[in-house]
């Protein structure tokens, strides 16, 4: 945005503007994944009237019970771990199926690292709290299948979001560890963690304080057009 020779003031003005564009198309993006399974949610941070970057929040959002075999939510800070064409990511979307082989992965066809493979011709599919999956046959006999490797992070915000629901680390020296405070509820889902009446509220707020700008903005050009015509009148 241009910022011209106007006083010291009309130019915080005019950067509190971008500000405010910045943090409506956050809170816009947050409330177009409202629905979005283990999305989360992107907050501003400030340094003096700029956002200089958007930091993801990591809150658990609610469990929805699906009774769906294959969607399974996370308690605790861990990730499941998703094998991409990019290479290993890290999710919280448990929203999960089988592909033409048997092998369990994400609606986007990610092999989920440890799953397994479902048998031709088993019913179901088992997942007990600590991540080991058995497949079910039709005389009700158990086999197991995989056991799901998740992980954790000390410090979750040195995770950047990678499109929705993806995360990969800002560096490749900072490593995951293997998930001791993280369990599994087989026939949940994790949503997102925004509040959609939250979120919106404060959209109408930023438009608001938005308006706001724009209106002494346009009340000081008015005042300096003014000026000028008077100027020109006295010459």
């Amino acid at each position: 945005m241009f910022i011209g020779p106007y006083p010291y003031s009309l130019n915080h003005t005019y950067l509190g503007m971008k500000a405010q564009e910045e943090r409506m198309n956050l809170t816009a993006n947050n409330i177009a994944n409202v629905n979005t399974p283990g999305f989360k949610k992107d907050v501003p941070i400030f340094e003096g009237y700029l956002v200089k970057q958007s930091k993801t929040y990591f809150g658990q959002g609610h469990m929805e019970y699906t009774e769906r075999d294959l969607d399974i939510s996370l308690h605790g800070p861990g990730f499941f771990q998703i094998e991409t064409a990019a290479g290993i990511r890290y999710t919280r979307n448990g929203n999960f199926k089988t592909n033409s082989d048997g092998e369990i992965v994400t609606q986007d066809g990610a092999p989920l690292l440890g799953a397994g493979f479902v048998p031709e011709g088993y019913k179901t599919v088992v997942i007990d709290q600590e991540g080991r999956v058995q497949a079910v046959n039709q005389d009700g006999e158990f086999e197991d299948i995989g056991q799901i490797e998740i992980v954790e992070f000390d410090d979750p915000n040195m995770l950047v979001k990678e499109g929705y629901d993806h995360f990969v680390p800002k560096s490749p020296f900072f490593e995951a560890r293997p998930a001791e405070n993280t369990t599994f509820e087989q026939g949940y889902l994790e949503k997102s963690n925004v509040n959609a009446v939250n979120e919106s509220v404060q959209m109408i707020e930023l438009y608001r304080i938005y308006e706001a700008l724009q209106k002494i903005v346009h009340t000081k050009q008015e005042m300096d057009t003014q000026s000028i015509s008077q100027l020109g009148k006295l010459a």
